[in-house]
């Protein structure tokens, strides 16, 4: 929730009791106030955690905005244990659009996807080519003389 504050510790009013300066801060001060949006406040929320590490939460605010995600502790092998999240959130952005992003983390990193996020370009042919190549032609240590 956005909160509003002002500090007037460089102002001293008692001593300014110049009328239109007074009006003119009451202004400003009501103008501020308005500007001030509820459109986070929240539509609906859940949240729901288990006792072996499993938890989902979704919340939609008023404002368009919706996030979801789920996770869940795993193991990645004998000495270490990860967690694996899977979600999703949306947002009004200020072109009018809805964006949606989807995304995954884990012991692998990481990845989001969405229509409006960037995508890499092609791998070229010649890495394609270099990359098959090293497959065929595993690299073999040499032996070592006695």
């Amino acid at each position: 929730r956005h909160q509003l504050g002002l500090h007037c510790s460089d102002i001293d009013i008692e001593r300014n009791r110049d009328p239109v300066m007074k009006y003119l801060m009451l202004i400003a001060l009501f103008v501020v106030a308005a500007s001030a949006t509820d459109n986070d406040d929240p539509i609906s929320q859940e949240s729901n955690v288990e006792y072996n590490g499993k938890y989902h939460y979704h919340y939609e605010l008023k404002d368009g905005s919706k996030a979801t995600q789920d996770g869940v502790l795993k193991s990645v092998n004998a000495d270490h244990n990860g967690e694996s999240v899977n979600g999703k959130y949306s947002f009004v952005a200020d072109d009018g659009k809805t964006y949606v992003v989807s995304y995954t983390a884990d012991e692998n990193g990481y990845l989001a996807v969405g229509d409006h996020l960037p995508t890499p370009p092609p791998t070229p042919v010649s890495v394609l080519k270099a990359l098959e190549y090293i497959r065929l032609h595993p690299y073999k240590t040499p032996e070592q003389k006695q």
